[in-house]
């Protein structure tokens, strides 16, 4: 199929909605805009747009009505599952049709031999993480949001965590998918099978997409064997660049590692704000917390030993390790914290970087020069195992013009800097809305065709999240993506 050079989406009328409600159970479709505020928004900083209606189905086939209907008239449809994004991929740029897949929260089951699990895309991650516990098995994705964000959601942004260094992103656990496409055709792909080369692999194509290629019902998720024994530890040092030197040391020498996260003097501080943070955590320049997996307890011990002595000569000062769960449910929790924490401290711009773990302590040094040029703070933490960096850029006490120039300028100078490194431009928040306008800075023009045309062949009227990973896409439609505020 071929679509229409800048197809023009259609609003949605009173007729639309009628017609709607005609194909959907009560209390599935909303229409009233005192409703629109949670649909209009997901994580991002100051972004929002409002819908024309949300539909929240209970199952895969009112998402077939809804995506068929949409594709007769030409409506925008933005699916949706918890909105804890982090790009804007879940705002409706276009108003139109919000799909909520949110009450789709059925795990319709979980096989301990095969070692799968099959869920519709509302469920919870942190729900799935647990069912899998039960039955002795892990699911391996753990991002910080896992008792908010939906399994769906994950896989539309291919979403990581800190275990994600030792099992791998979403992406490495999806083994086939249910989908509804552009035009409402309901269909499988890929399956319960390990091994799998018949033809092109569309599953993992469509992980990481962000919607703009299908929507997502449900999945078939690999589910591995829970360690038999862990174990975490907490390194401190004295600054943020030899922590970040002794990341690809520990990594490359210990391969128990499953978690290396890292913060910074400032991060903790912001923490410490809020709630008890322990010593020596609060005095440290920076800190690596890290989570060790393996087969027998009696090895725990030689691991942190051997963690001890390559850390000591890198300039750690000390090495902590959590002796009980208790201890170790603090810990991790102080690291969840550090996110929410640092961007209380002042209006700012989150900057999704990854690079080769073993370039991380010059993307550090280049977020504090980038920063201090424009007359900004740069906060930085992450996935440091993994080469992922979050930088947050705080306008402090600048005002609000300066604060937009400085704040723009930082960020195209943060990802010159990145590219060069070696590395991307987003590691796990994706495209979305917010770095349409930098994929060019990393993704060459012939790669960035082939992808237009693959979302052609996929959504040849442009209905499904329009407006996210590419800019140019409807600009002549009767609403148009201006209409995002900031």
């Amino acid at each position: 199929m071929r679509r229409m050079p800048n197809s023009p989406l259609l609003p949605l009328t009173e007729d639309h909605l009628a017609k709607l409600r005609g194909l959907l159970s009560r209390d599935s479709l909303l229409t009233d805009r005192a409703d629109f505020g949670p649909y209009s928004h997901d994580e991002t900083e100051d972004l929002r747009s409002s819908p024309a209606a949300v539909v929240r189905p209970k199952n895969s086939a009112e998402v077939v009505e809804v995506v068929r209907f949409a594709h007769t008239h030409r409506i925008a449809l933005t699916p949706r599952g918890a909105g804890s994004g982090l790009s804007g991929g879940a705002i409706p740029a276009h108003g139109g049709i919000v799909l909520s897949l949110d009450r789709m929260q059925q795990i319709r089951s979980l096989d301990a031999d095969d070692m799968v699990a099959e869920v519709e895309a509302g469920v919870i991650t942190g729900d799935l993480m647990r069912a899998a516990a039960q039955i002795g098995l892990l699911y391996g994705p753990n991002p910080s949001s896992f008792d908010i964000c939906t399994v769906g959601g994950n896989i539309a942004e291919n979403a990581a965590g800190p275990l994600s260094l030792r099992y791998g992103t979403t992406r490495d656990q999806v083994l086939g998918l249910e989908i509804v496409l552009a035009d409402g055709t309901l269909v499988r792909c890929g399956g319960r099978n390990r091994k799998d080369v018949a033809g092109y692999d569309l599953t993992r194509l469509l992980v990481g997409s962000e919607g703009t290629l299908a929507v997502i019902t449900a999945a078939t998720l690999r589910l591995l064997p829970a360690p038999a024994a862990r174990m975490s530890l907490l390194a401190t040092f004295p600054d943020l660049e030899s922590a970040a030197a002794a990341v690809a040391t520990v990594c490359r020498e210990v391969p128990a590692v499953a978690a290396c996260e890292m913060v910074e003097a400032e991060a903790i501080a912001a923490v410490a704000s809020l709630e008890t943070v322990p010593e020596p955590l609060r005095s440290a320049g920076a800190a690596l917390l890290l989570e060790v997996h393996c087969d027998q307890a009696e090895h725990l011990m030689s691991i942190a030993e051997q963690i001890l002595a390559l850390v000591e000569p890198l300039g750690s000062s000390d090495l902590q390790v959590a002796l009980d769960e208790h201890d170790e449910r603090k810990l991790w929790h102080l690291r969840r914290q550090v996110a929410h924490a640092v961007k209380s401290l002042s209006v700012y711009k989150e900057v999704d970087t990854v690079v080769p773990r073993s370039r991380l302590a010059e993307l550090v040094r280049a977020a504090r020069e980038v920063a201090s040029q424009e007359g900004l703070k740069a906060i930085c933490y992450g996935h440091a195992g993994d080469g992922n960096l979050h930088i947050n850029l705080l306008r402090g006490t600048l005002d609000e013009e300066r604060w937009i120039e400085a704040r723009d300028r930082a960020e195209v100078a943060l990802f010159d800097r990145v590219v060069a490194l070696g590395g991307s431009i987003t590691g796990e928040h994706g495209i979305g809305w917010t770095q349409r306008q930098h994929l060019a800075r990393h993704t060459p023009p012939e790669l960035l065709a082939t992808m237009r045309q693959i979302k052609d062949v996929f959504d040849p009227l442009g209905i499904l999240n329009p407006s996210k990973i590419f800019l140019d896409q409807h600009p002549d439609s009767e609403q148009e993506t201006a209409e995002v505020s900031s």
